[in-house]
C-alpha cells in the first residue's frame, strides 16, 4: 500500500525529523559544521544532517548531478537562513539597537554580521541614520543574498563601509586598535568556534573606547564532558572549574565570556539576556569598552 509522506520544504518528515529541526538546520548551517548540528539536534552522527542537507539543497537547486539534457537550468541561491523573526529574537535586537545608540555616529564603523537580510542594520538606521558598517559573512551563498539586499537598498549603501566574505577573524588580522566603534558578533553558534576570534577582538582592543562588543551564542555547548572533547574550551573549563558540580551549556557559555572579559583589562558586561530561538536557546552578551 502506498502512503503519502509529508514534504517540508523538500525534506520527508520521517525518521524523527521535525519542521522545526529543518528550520534549526536551515538557519545554523551557515555558522555550524554539520558535526555540531548532529549534537545540537540530539543525533548520533552526522549523517542524518547530511542527508537532510542534500534534500534541501537538491529542493533549492544546489546539489551537483550529471546532467541528463542539454537544457541548463538557472541555479537558485541556497537557502541558508530563515529565521529572522519571533519574540525573543525581536527583543535582542532592540537590546543591541540600544547599546549602539549609546555611541556616536560620526566617525561610526560597526563591524557586523548581518546575514541575507540586514534586519538589525537597518534597524538602527531607522532609528538613527548616520552610522556605518563593515559587513562581514563566510558562508558564499549567504554572502551572495547579502550583497542583493544591500544592492536594492539605498540607505543601507549608503552606510556600509565595506563587505568581505570571510571569517571575522580574517577580516581583523591586520587591524590596528581602534579600529571599529562597535561590532556586532551575531554568530548564533557555540562559543569553542568563536572564543579565539572574541578574545582577539578584546585582547587587540579593536572597538574604541565607549563602544560595544554584542555577542549572540547557543547555550547548548555540544554534548558536555563528552569523551571526545579533549581540545576546545568547554572541555578545559569543565575539568578544571566544575569539579562535582551540575553543569549546563548555559552556565558553561556564561562563565567562559566573563572569563574572557576579566582577562582583557578595559571591559565590562552590560547586559545579559536569554532567549529561545525557536528550538535552540540563545545568550546575548553585551560588553563595553570602558571609556576612562
Amino acid at each position: 500500500m502506498k502512503t503519502t509522506e509529508t514534504i517540508y520544504k523538500g525534506v520527508a518528515l520521517k525518521n524523527g525529523r521535525t519542521e522545526e529541526m529543518i528550520d534549526t538546520i536551515i538557519e545554523k548551517r551557515s555558522s555550524m559544521k554539520t558535526n555540531e548540528l548532529a549534537e545540537l539536534l540530539g543525533f548520533d552522527s552526522f549523517r542524518p544532517v547530511n542527508a537532510i542537507i542534500r534534500c534541501l539543497n537538491s529542493e533549492n537547486g544546489t546539489t551537483k548531478h550529471k546532467p541528463k539534457t542539454v537544457v541548463k537550468l538557472p541555479k537558485m541561491a541556497k537557502n541558508t537562513f530563515s529565521n529572522y523573526y519571533g519574540s525573543g529574537k525581536e527583543n535582542a535586537r532592540d537590546l543591541i539597537a540600544k547599546a549602539i545608540m549609546e555611541t556616536k555616529r560620526q566617525s561610526s564603523n560597526i563591524l557586523t554580521l548581518p546575514a541575507a537580510e540586514w534586519i538589525m542594520e537597518k534597524n538602527i538606521l531607522k532609528q538613527k541614520p548616520g552610522y556605518k558598517f563593515t559587513a562581514v559573512e563566510r558562508e558564499k551563498e549567504t554572502y551572495k543574498e547579502m550583497l542583493k539586499t544591500l544592492s536594492s537598498n539605498d540607505i543601507l549603501l549608503d552606510a556600509v563601509i565595506g563587505t568581505a566574505n570571510k571569517s571575522i577573524s580574517e577580516v581583523v588580522v591586520n587591524d590596528k586598535e581602534d579600529t571599529y566603534s562597535s561590532a556586532i558578533l551575531d554568530y548564533c553558534g557555540f562559543i569553542d568556534s568563536f572564543y579565539v576570534e572574541i578574545n582577539d577582538v578584546l585582547k587587540r582592543n579593536l572597538v574604541k573606547k565607549g563602544g560595544y562588543i554584542t555577542i549572540t551564542l547557543s547555550e547548548n555547548d555540544r554534548v558536555l564532558n563528552h569523551s571526545k572533547q579533549l581540545d576546545n574550551y568547554s572541555h578545559t573549563y569543565i575539568k578544571n572549574c566544575c569539579v562535582d558540580e551540575v553543569v549546563n551549556g548555559a552556565k558553561v557559555t556564561n562563565d567562559l565570556v566573563n572569563i574572557l572579559v576579566y582577562n582583557n583589562t578595559g571591559y565590562k558586561i552590560v547586559k545579559k539576556f536569554a532567549y529561545k530561538d525557536k528550538t535552540v536557546k540563545m545568550l546575548l552578551f553585551i560588553i563595553n569598552r570602558i571609556d576612562e
